[in-house]
């Protein structure tokens, strides 16, 4: 818990540098994650200090002919290529921390300053904002790294324009990859226009969100086991950094829900009425994920609950063990109490074998209590 909020402060630490800048100042903001250009101390870095890392810049141009690639090494090769008017372009550009490319960029497509430092900043939640010309949608790419049991956020920046589909990654993934593979196989994102393109690549983030959910099923389970079999003390924080992970998925997918639902229900002309179905079915898709999340949520409960449940069997069963102890040993020690009395005239201290015979009824006694507490399974 000490751990993330020092993550926190630091995030807040980071956004705080662009306090008393004007709209549009474009500043790479890095996420918790991923600061390649912050330098010792993370600091957001302005246009002057960052080297360029967003090359080469990759471009597909396809449409229900045929298809082309290309790849420009520097933002400047990328400004100056012209496309065929026939054609639509899908510009991928990653590993983003180039603030003066990005400028470039929004010059080129007349992209809102907001939008571009929006695109700088890696804390965005999920969103569409509808602009004149352009869409600008935020999405989550997530993972769930295995060995860390923590979730890693990438975050991706889309830009929809009329002919134009402009990707921005924070680091570089081959998430989209299926897409590439269909537009190349004359599918049916060819045959259709950039808001088409834009749904295929919302879908195939929201379809890995699934493969997430199975990561933590697999946690739960085995965490599970582990409960029922041996509680330990550390599993206590192990469950709240389970509890913590699933929050952070659902503030990644929750807001898809509001962003799907704004591409169906947009009325401009940028989206086919033919297409609004798809985003319905990814609204739909994003629902389902969230009430898996919400399963989920139950689930970390029920494993709170078989932990505090073991753990009070362990201590039931170790009172009861020493309760079965004491018992028997409280009538023993009566007798030797009475025996320990300094008194001169005792009737059995004169008794030639009367120390053997304490001895064995003692030790019939305990025999007796250990029979009686066996027949009565209380050990």
């Amino acid at each position: 818990m000490k751990m993330n909020a020092i993550m926190n402060l630091s995030a807040v630490s980071k956004q705080s540098k662009k306090a008393g800048l004007p709209p549009g100042s474009l500043i790479y903001v890095p996420g918790d994650q991923n600061d390649p250009a912050g330098g010792n101390d993370g600091e957001p870095q302005n246009i002057e200090s960052v080297p360029v890392f967003m090359n080469p810049f990759f471009v597909i141009l396809y449409n229900e002919s045929g298809f082309s690639e290309k790849t420009y090494a520097t933002v400047d090769e990328l400004i100056r290529a012209e496309f065929s008017p026939d054609t639509l372009s899908w510009i991928h550009a990653a590993g983003l921390n180039d603030p003066e490319a990005v400028r470039k960029i929004g010059e080129k497509y007349d992209i809102d300053p907001l939008t571009l430092e929006d695109i700088l900043s890696m804390k965005q939640r999920p969103k569409m904002e509808e602009f004149d010309n352009y869409f600008y949608t935020v999405l989550k790419h997530t993972v769930f790294d295995d060995t860390k049991k923590e979730l890693q956020d990438n975050q991706i920046s889309i830009v929809t324009l009329e002919k134009t589909v402009i990707t921005f990654f924070e680091n570089e993934a081959d998430i989209f990859e299926p897409v590439l593979k269909r537009i190349k196989k004359d599918g049916r994102i060819r045959k259709n226009g950039t808001d088409y393109l834009t749904y295929a690549l919302m879908d195939i983030v929201v379809d890995h969100y699934f493969f997430v959910l199975e990561e933590f099923e697999e946690w739960f389970d085995e965490v599970e086991k582990r409960m029922i079999n041996q509680p330990e003390k550390e599993s206590v924080g192990e469950i709240i950094h389970m509890r913590s992970e699933l929050f952070r998925f659902n503030k990644s997918v929750w807001p898809l829900t509001n962003v799907a639902d704004n591409w169906e229900k947009s009325g401009s002309k940028l989206i086919k009425k033919s297409t609004r179905v798809y985003f319905r079915d990814v609204q739909d898709h994003v629902v389902r994920i969230i009430e898996s999340i919400e399963s989920g949520r139950v689930a970390v409960t029920g494993i709170f609950d078989i932990y505090n449940s073991g753990t009070s069997k362990r201590l039931n069963e170790t009172m009861k063990i020493l309760t079965v102890i004491s018992t028997i040993f409280i009538p023993l020690t009566f007798i030797v109490g009475i025996y320990g009395m300094n008194f001169n005239y005792m009737p059995e201290l004169e008794a030639r074998y009367g120390y053997y015979i304490c001895l064995s009824g003692m030790f019939l006694i305990f025999m007796g209590m250990l029979l009686y507490f066996k027949k009565k399974k209380w050990f």
